[in-house]
């Protein structure tokens, strides 16, 4: 148990400070180093219209506390609704439908076949829409899907003393091995605004996720899922222009390979493999370095993460983190009837022909309501929030197929894996993360509470307790 007790020191000295988190891991006790609110209410979380039960905790844990009295409306005036789409989108409807080739990606990455025993495939004419310009040196890659839909990346290179270094793939040395890691966004808004907020060219404040991963030597990508920024709505059969979690997975599980292929982790994690110090067949040493990506899920982008560990984590991933996971055991999905009313199959297989999903308009209210406690963000930070929000999703996201989630199941996730929330996180139930954490199909895990935080910590002044809470997670097997 020595090793054990390591890993829990490591993560110790690379999360928390004394009485700044709350930190449980799997072989220890909740350390209640704060005083933690909890609000005991309902809230419609999802689009289904399924209402999230949120439990108090248990008496000793149990503080009662009042609803913000700082609404959305108070916080800001209304934002202008920016939809500069700049470039134009065409499809060759001809052409045939292909797998994406992993080369060097650099802004707008076109993928090409190389493989010579094959069929040489002609590229697809499609260019996805930058809606925000620059961005002061935002990087987006373009992949497409297997199903040949084209996908939107972002990521951020690595600053030193200030200034960006170019990121340079080709020089890895296994002794310094850069980590990668993949942020799947929520159920409303882009990657953009959700991990990557700059109220400055300079982001001297830190507000970005992708750069504050990048500057800590990460190789740090967001994706947007289908419907959502700068990735296009499929209206093709059977999704019909709306968003479901399968189809969610398959688009991570493309992410993850071109990641893994991109940064060639696939060889230097074989390559550990056949110097591990421990060597059980058929199993992997508790303390060696696995160099494929992580995987990061927020909000219902946690759910998207958990299902993708379930299905493909064990051969794909290093390491996951469910961070303000709205899974809730006590929650089914109700399954849409498979008819209309003229008698059309809407759902249930391959063949079906839903109607067009709705057209709703993002507000600047919707764009605020993840902000609960009073003094948590500036005025600045949320002005710059809703209206990046806006300007890449003026029109909501179309959840469909929700029941996909029900196959939810912690014991069948059996990557190492952190359970992140914030302590006064409105969308999440204390209960339903404890069971999450309690039943995960790994020992190699943690459970991390940021204080004075609610739904979107990453984001909040706290934010570099996110950052570091990661991190400590993702580098614990390190040597310091």
């Amino acid at each position: 148990m020595a090793i054990f007790s390591k890993r829990q020191a490591m993560i110790i000295s690379s999360v928390a400070t004394a009485r700044s988190m709350t930190i449980r891991f799997s072989g220890g006790v909740m350390a209640d180093a704060i005083h933690t609110s909890w609000v005991a209410s309902r809230y419609n979380h999802h689009n289904a219209g399924a209402a999230g039960a949120f439990v108090a905790p248990t008496s000793s844990c149990r503080r009662s506390i009042s609803s913000s009295s700082r609404s959305a409306q108070s916080l800001l005036p209304t934002v202008q609704l920016l939809a500069n789409t700049r470039s134009t989108t065409t499809i060759n409807s001809s052409l045939t439908r292909r797998h994406f080739s992993a080369t060097d990606g650099g802004d707008d990455d076109q993928q090409s076949s190389h493989n010579n025993n094959e069929e040489q495939l002609k590229p697809r004419t499609i260019t996805l829409p930058n809606k925000t310009g620059d961005r002061n040196g935002l990087i987006r890659h373009q992949i497409i899907a297997e199903d040949g839909h084209p996908l939107r990346l972002y990521s951020r290179n690595k600053r030193k003393n200030g200034v960006e270094t170019p990121d340079n793939i080709h020089q890895q040395r296994n002794t310094d091995v850069q980590r990668a890691v993949l942020l799947i966004h929520g159920r409303t808004w882009s990657s953009q605004p959700v991990f990557d907020l700059r109220t400055s060219d300079d982001d001297v404040k830190r507000q970005s996720t992708l750069q504050s991963l990048a500057d800590l030597g990460f190789h740090a990508y967001a994706l947007d899922l289908r419907g959502f920024g700068e990735t296009l709505r499929d209206y093709s059969e059977p999704v019909c222009g709306y968003t479901t979690p399968r189809r969610c997975v398959a688009d991570v599980k493309c992410a993850i390979d071109w990641i893994t292929k991109r940064h060639k982790l696939d060889e230097i994690d074989d390559a550990s493999d056949n110097n591990m110090s421990i060597n059980i067949p058929g199993m992997e040493s508790p303390t060696t370095i696995n160099y494929r990506p992580a995987l990061v899920g927020w909000s219902q982008g946690a759910l998207v993460a958990q299902m993708y560990a379930q299905m493909h984590g064990t051969s794909t991933l290093s390491d996951l983190v469910l961070f303000g996971s709205i899974y809730d055991p006590k929650i089914i999905y109700p399954r849409k009837p498979l008819y209309d009313p003229s008698g059309a199959l809407i759902s249930g297989g391959p063949n079906v022909k839903k109607p067009p999903p709705p057209e709703v308009r993002n507000t600047d209210i919707d764009s605020l309501e993840d902000f609960t406690l009073p003094g948590t963000i500036c005025d600045e930070a949320a002005l710059c929030y809703s209206k990046l929000a806006l300007a890449v999703d003026p029109v909501k996201g179309a959840w469909d197929e929700l029941h996909e989630f029900n196959i939810l199941n912690p014991a069948l996730v059996h990557v190492p894996t952190m359970v992140l929330v914030g302590a006064q996180d409105p969308y999440t139930s204390w209960d339903a993360q404890r069971e999450l954490f309690d039943r995960l199909g790994t020992e190699d895990k943690a459970m991390c509470v940021l204080p004075g935080c609610d739904h979107a910590a990453h984001i909040l002044k706290a934010r570099k307790m996110f950052v570091r809470a990661v991190a400590g997670f993702l580098l614990r097997k390190d040597e310091f």
